[in-house]
């Protein structure tokens, strides 16, 4: 979890450990970098990349998933980005998402936080 410097908890939502590529993109200055996903939950998901983007930017995050068979599917969620922090290999980026994660408008993140909450309950 992560703590502010009050030593509070600022996220409300255990995150769930998810590696893959991503293109975050913003939607005030169609720049977009690309990162790695490290974690997500249904409010927002954690992110490393070589470029920064502006706090508070409004952003676009692209993903794609595999399904059983191999099939690509690709994802985009709306959100901005909550904090960004220097990292020694470029920056951490977090981004809340402007709507929480449900089935009906990002089934494959959704079914992957669902899977992954049962195993670790």
């Amino acid at each position: 979890m992560e703590v502010n410097w009050n030593n509070q908890e600022r996220r409300r939502a255990v995150r769930i450990t998810l590696i893959g590529a991503a293109r975050v993109g913003s939607r005030t200055t169609q720049r977009a970098v690309s990162a790695v996903l490290d974690n997500a939950n249904r409010a927002g998901a954690g992110f490393h990349a070589r470029e920064a983007l502006m706090a508070n930017e409004p952003v676009t995050v692209c993903f794609a998933f595999l399904d059983q068979h191999g099939v690509d599917h690709q994802e985009k969620l709306h959100g901005r980005i909550a904090w960004v922090k220097p990292w020694e290999k470029g920056h951490l980026i977090g981004v809340v998402w402007d709507r929480l994660v449900a089935q009906e408008t990002s089934p494959w993140l959704a079914s992957f936080l669902d899977y992954s909450l049962q195993q670790t309950a």
